[in-house]
């Protein structure tokens, strides 16, 4: 108990005193961080080895390479696709085809439950204790390299396409692109148009579409398969989302310490109204859902049309879920409960290569970046990766299945709702074990651990029915926390006012008011 005390303690003096940056690190363990990156990624374009000597790839090196495409849909949970088993709508057809020619991860995590601390995370394969960008007065660190510049350094050219703000130059993210733009929706019109510029190189291809984070916005008024939901309706549900979301950062809006308002009460009738109209949410979920499946499909055809697809890698994945009243809240950042961090993971290999294989072990989108480099064959591109590769598992050459394992954690800088405050607190880390999950709540001090074989929907915490599996839990994740602390690189630098374009398409999306 002594020894728990003393981490919880110190856990919770680090949080109170960065509440939006990284836990402190020493100042040896802070040179011994800038000397390892600056040993490894210093001087812009040109790869370096492990041990810090240059690479010059040659051109067949180069031109050899496969295509790389990340697709990330918005808050995407993994149980409204037909492939990890929703069959109450079509919601899925393309990814459900693309599914069967690829490797699915039935069991992958997001770092965090909401878009930014999971975009970094998924480009630089470390979490947010580490990258520490937990908020939108923050923007990458830059003593992190993220995936486009690694990829520069191969000789590839780098473009993408982002809906959400959090995935652009306002938040550190356009680093390493040739090509970055601004669009609502990227389908396969505006790949080509990327293509169309492209020098014929090999290309990472990064696709950030929104379609199911706002059904509202792009839930069109009839889908086919799909009941129309009627205008008045969609506007009760609109002022009611909207003001919900107020209502749980009014504190951070005003720069105030987390709790200095007490709105309880008004959530309460807000998530109550919300609840009250949850099937005709649902209904606007999935035809959400089918639209980004849709422009899947047509980012595949155009990639076919050019003769590209055979020698594309064609990644599939999404940034965090959404609650809609699972655990007594809705929208997402406030737990790490299933609905809000198992995302989809589906792997297309360039030609069909492992095709249709379902592993069933629990991994994170940490595991992403080191995953496609090992592939690649060019492991020293993933130097200072967090996350794992996968390929031994794709390859079925390992099983971490028996493991303690980290895959998500939750550190919460904008949010309040004394409930959830009381129970939960402001930092969360979720350890797997099989089938067993453990969520360790930091500051009361609390592991909930759940089976998520007779209990998916986590509904039943059975800790202390199963006292030393808990206990086992509960000192990995502090240890893995303290590690993680470590393990923190240069703290992520402040950001800068976003332009009016960007502050509207926040205000559109509801992260500012």
């Amino acid at each position: 108990m002594e020894a728990r005390d003393t981490i919880g303690m110190a856990n919770q003096t680090r949080h109170d005193g960065l509440r939006a940056a990284l836990p402190a690190i020493g100042g040896v363990v802070l040179l011994i961080v800038v000397a390892a990156v600056w040993a490894g990624f210093q001087e812009p374009g040109e790869p370096r080895r492990a041990d810090g000597a240059r690479i010059t790839p040659s051109k067949t090196d180069v031109a050899d390479r496969p295509n790389v495409v990340i697709f990330l849909i918005d808050t995407l949970r993994a149980d409204r696709l037909g492939v990890y088993g929703y069959d109450r709508r079509p919601t899925s057809p393309r990814i459900d085809t693309l599914a069967r020619e690829s490797v699915v991860f039935e069991q992958a995590c997001a770092p965090s439950p909401w878009t930014l601390p999971t975009v970094v995370s998924l480009v630089t394969s470390t979490f947010p204790c580490e990258h520490g960008t937990l908020d939108n007065r923050q923007q990458l660190s830059r003593s992190l390299e993220p995936l486009a510049e690694r990829f520069q350094r191969l000789g590839y050219t780098t473009l993408g396409s982002y809906a959400n703000p959090f995935a652009g130059p306002d938040y550190g993210l356009d680093r390493g692109y040739d090509v970055l733009r601004s669009a609502r929706k990227t389908d396969g019109k505006q790949v080509g148009r990327l293509l169309d510029e492209q020098p014929g190189r090999p290309f990472f291809l990064y696709i950030h579409n929104l379609e199911p984070h706002s059904p509202l916005v792009f839930a069109p008024a009839h889908t086919d398969g799909f009941r129309d939901v009627p205008r008045l309706t969609r506007n009760k549900i609109r002022t009611h989302y909207t003001l919900y979301r107020r209502a749980t950062r009014v504190d951070f809006a005003e720069d105030r310490p987390l709790g200095t308002t007490d709105n309880t009460s008004r959530q309460d009738r807000y998530m109550a109204a919300l609840t009250s109209m949850l099937d005709d949410y649902n209904e606007l979920y999935d035809a959400a859902v089918r639209l980004a499946d849709e422009r899947v499909g047509l980012v595949i055809d155009e990639l076919k049309r050019r003769g590209l697809w055979d020698n594309t890698l064609f990644i599939v994945l999404s940034d965090h879920g959404e609650e809609m009243n699972e655990h007594g809240g809705w929208l997402h950042d406030q737990s790490v409960y299933e609905e809000l961090v198992h995302v989809p993971l589906v792997v297309r290999f360039p030609s069909g290569q492992y095709a249709g294989r379902k592993l069933h072990t629990v991994v994170s989108l940490v595991d992403v970046l080191p995953t496609i480099f090992d592939f690649l064959e060019t492991p020293e591109a993933a130097r200072g990766a967090r996350g794992r590769s996968l390929m031994p598992l794709i390859r079925g050459d390992g099983s971490a299945a028996d493991e303690f394992v980290v895959p998500a954690m939750r550190w919460n800088t904008k949010k309040y709702y004394r409930p959830w405050k009381e129970s939960r607190g402001d930092i969360n880390v979720v350890v797997r074990h099989g089938k067993w999950k453990g969520i360790w709540n930091v500051e009361p001090k609390t592991l909930e651990l759940y089976n998520l074989t007779g209990d998916p929907g986590e509904r039943h915490d059975i800790s202390a029915a199963t006292p030393k599996l808990a206990a086992d839990m509960l000192r990995f994740a502090q240890a893995w926390f303290e590690e993680c602390g470590t393990n923190a690189v240069e703290p992520p630098a402040k950001n800068a006012d976003p332009d009016e374009e960007t502050l509207q398409k926040l205000r559109s999306l509801g992260y500012i008011d």
